[in-house]
């Protein structure tokens, strides 16, 4: 597994030089990285923050190629998307790790780390990145809340994406609510135990997974009902705050194939 890390001096005060066998030299075909003796605004205003020298006579060898690499990088998304881009951490290529920028859209917000794109560099050389179209994944969120909240008639349960995948860009892809199975995630479900119970809890998860194979959506979740919490106060930065609370804990997994998982195991009655 990746490790993130949420600020560049780790990564830019490593000892050692990026070897040979990383990803992060000139390619033969490709993205070609740019080496030059003087820094930008943009990159002295980013080594401050982190409390490294602006001047670059005065960086290490490892700094200078991380630092011109995490401008490349953010330049990269920020033209690509026409927008501006902030960034979020930088994790230096090694034997186990790709070479990685994070940032967020400077017009979303980091939104407790759900907008956080990466960037890395692929087998040719080029950049690629993982930014799906926030709007997609907000539509994607009312359309999960306004069926919990239908459902169980009552604004005591809410539907948190957490991760979110996308192969659709734009909301005129989308026709009658079809996702095609382009689209996944992770959602958090938090429903309060003033209205549901084991066996309600059991006959909304079918009901969610028919909802969900209808629009071809599929989803990983976990699924707590919580005891003396106010549903309308969470939010994907808080919620696991309460799950020492939650009177029954659940996994329903959804699958592109219509298929579904659930944990503990259940046998759910899907007609």
């Amino acid at each position: 597994m990746k490790k993130y890390i949420a600020l560049m001096t780790t990564a830019l005060l490593a000892a050692s030089m990026i070897s040979s066998c990383g990803k992060a030299g000139n390619s033969s075909s490709g993205h070609k990285w740019q080496n030059s003796d003087t820094l930008n605004e943009w990159q002295k205003s980013l080594l401050e923050s982190q409390g490294l020298p602006t001047d670059i006579e005065k960086l290490t060898p490892m700094q200078k190629l991380s630092i011109q690499h995490i401008y490349e990088m953010i330049t990269y998304l920020n033209d690509k998307y026409g927008e501006e881009f902030v960034y979020a951490g930088y994790i230096q290529p090694g034997l186990m790790d790709e070479e990685t920028l994070l940032a967020y859209p400077k017009k979303y917000g980091a939104d407790g780390g759900r907008n956080t794109v990466e960037v890395t560099v692929d087998d040719n050389g080029d950049f690629t990145d993982n930014y799906s179209s926030i709007e997609v994944r907000d539509y994607c969120e009312k359309l999960y809340n306004d069926f919990i909240r239908d459902y169980f008639k009552s604004d005591e349960a809410v539907i948190l994406i957490n991760y979110f995948s996308s192969e659709i860009d734009s909301l005129s892809e989308i026709e009658d609510d079809d996702f095609e199975n382009k689209v996944g995630g992770t959602n958090i479900i938090c429903i309060s135990d003033k209205i549901c119970d084991e066996d309600i809890i059991k006959d909304f998860m079918a009901e969610f997974v028919k909802w969900s194979n209808a629009r071809r959506l599929h989803s990983s979740n976990r699924i707590e009902i919580l005891c003396n919490v106010s549903i309308a106060s969470l939010t994907i930065d808080n919620c696991s705050n309460y799950y020492d609370d939650s009177l029954l804990s659940y996994g329903l997994s959804i699958y592109g194939d219509g298929t579904y998982s659930t944990y503990p195991s259940i046998n759910l009655k899907i007609e």
